[in-house]
C-alpha cells in the first residue's frame, strides 16, 4: 500500500509539470510541421514511464520470496521416509519373545524321575545261567523291578533303589527270551520306565528233520505209544503224558485231546457191539473214549486195524501261547497237531 501511496504522490507531483508542458507547445506553433511531432514528445515523458517501470522492478522481491517458500515443502517430504524405519522397531521387539519360551526346558529337570541307564551283564545267555542287571537313574526315591512273564505280562517283582544292580538266575526251562522292567518313582509319584532283553540260546534239538525254525519247549520225550486207523481218523496214545489224541478227518475241531481214564482191570471192549466184517471196535483206553466221548465214535467209525504198540516221541514248540505238538508216527513219520484242535498234518519221514 505504501508503494501505491508513494505512486500516488507522484503522480499528483509530477501532474502540474505535465500541464505546463502542455502549454508551452503551443507557442512554437508557427511551423507547421512541429504541431505533430510536439504533442507525443511532450506527454511521453520518458522520466514518468520509467519511474512507473521502477515500481514492478520492486516486484521480483515478493517473487523471490514464493521462491524461498517451494524449498520448505521439498525438505519436508525428506523426514518422511525417515519415518519409515520405525517398521524394523515392532519385529526387534519380538525378539525377545524367544526368552520366555526359554526358561519352560529349564524346568524339564523337575518332570520327574530319569532312568540314565539299565543294562544287562549280557545279550545272549543259557538256560540257568546266572546274569547282572544293573541301573541307574536321577530324581528318583524309589524303583521297582518286574521280571516279565512269555506272554510279556508282569510277573515276579522286586523293590529295589533307584541305583543298584542285581543278579537273576535264568530257570532251566526258560527259552528264547528273558525280560524286565523297571519303574522308578519319586515322592509325586511320578515315574519312569526302561526295559532289558537278554535272548536265550538254544538247549535243545528237535528229534526229526528237516526241523521247525523255532525252539523247541524241552528235549524230546522219548516214551511207549500206540497208533490205531479208523474209517475216518487217527487215534494216538503216549505213557509219559498217559494222553489220548483223536485226529479226525472231516470234523471240527480237527483233533481232540483226552485224559487216558482207562485203568487195568477195567473192561477192554463192549461185547454187545459187533463191528462189520473186517472192521475192528477199538479196546482198552482207545476203546473207552470211542465208546464214552459223544461225536467220536460217529466221526470216526469203525478201526480199520487193531491198534499197534510203538515206542514214540513227543516235542512241543516254546511259545507261550498256540504251541505245535509233534508226535513220532508209528512208521517213523511225524504228526503235527496245531494250536487248539485248529488242524492235524501228517509228514512222512524223509
Amino acid at each position: 500500500m505504501r508503494k501505491y501511496a508513494c505512486l500516488l504522490t507522484l503522480v499528483m507531483f509530477l501532474a502540474p509539470a505535465l500541464g505546463c508542458a502542455r502549454t508551452a507547445p503551443p507557442a512554437p506553433t508557427p511551423s507547421p510541421s512541429q504541431p505533430t511531432p510536439a504533442p507525443p514528445t511532450a506527454p511521453l515523458v520518458p522520466t514518468q514511464i520509467s519511474l512507473y517501470t521502477s515500481t514492478p522492478t520492486a516486484t521480483p522481491t515478493p517473487t523471490s520470496m514464493p521462491t524461498s517458500t517451494p524449498v520448505l515443502p521439498t525438505q519436508t517430504p525428506t523426514p518422511a521416509p525417515t519415518s519409515i524405519p520405525p517398521t524394523p522397531t515392532p519385529s526387534s521387539e519380538a525378539t525377545p519373545a524367544p526368552p520366555t519360551h526359554t526358561p519352560t526346558p529349564s524346568a524339564t529337570p523337575d518332570a520327574g524321575p530319569t532312568i540314565i541307564d539299565f543294562s544287562a551283564s549280557v545279550s545272549e545267555a543259557d538256560p540257568g545261567d546266572t546274569i547282572t542287571l544293573q541301573w541307574q537313574s536321577s530324581g528318583g526315591t524309589k524303583a521297582t523291578l518286574y521280571h516279565l512273564l512269555r506272554s510279556g505280562q508282569y510277573g515276579h517283582f522286586w523293590e529295589v533303589e533307584p541305583n543298584g544292580s542285581m543278579e537273576y538266575t535264568i530257570p532251566p526251562e526258560s527259552r528264547n527270551w528273558e525280560g524286565f522292567q523297571l519303574f522308578v518313582y519319586d515322592d509325586a509319584d511320578r515315574s519312569a520306565r526302561a526295559g532289558v532283553t537278554v535272548t536265550l540260546r538254544c538247549p535243545d534239538d528237535w528229534f526229526f528233520s528237516p526241523a521247525p525254525d523255532e525252539c523247541p519247549s524241552s528235549p524230546p520225550i522219548f516214551t511207549d505209544g500206540a497208533e490205531q486207523h479208523f474209517e475216518h481218523g487217527v487215534m494216538l496214545w503216549n505213557r509219559a503224558e498217559d494222553h489220548i489224541y483223536v485226529l479226525f478227518d472231516n470234523a471240527h475241531p480237527n483233533w481232540k485231546g483226552f485224559v487216558d481214564r482207562w485203568e487195568e482191570g477195567d473192561p477192554e471192549s463192549d461185547p454187545n457191539i459187533v463191528p462189520p466184517e473186517g472192521l475192528y471196535q477199538p479196546v482198552r483206553g482207545f476203546g473207552l473214549i470211542w465208546r464214552e466221548e459223544p461225536g467220536v465214535r460217529d466221526q470216526l467209525g469203525w478201526a480199520t486195524g487193531p491198534e499197534v504198540g510203538y515206542p514214540t516221541a513227543i516235542q512241543r514248540t516254546s511259545r507261550y501261547k498256540y504251541n505245535d505238538t509233534y508226535i513220532q508216527a508209528l512208521d517213523g513219520g511225524v504228526w503235527k497237531l496245531g494250536p487248539e484242535g485248529s488242524v492235524w498234518v501228517y509228514r512222512p519221514k524223509e
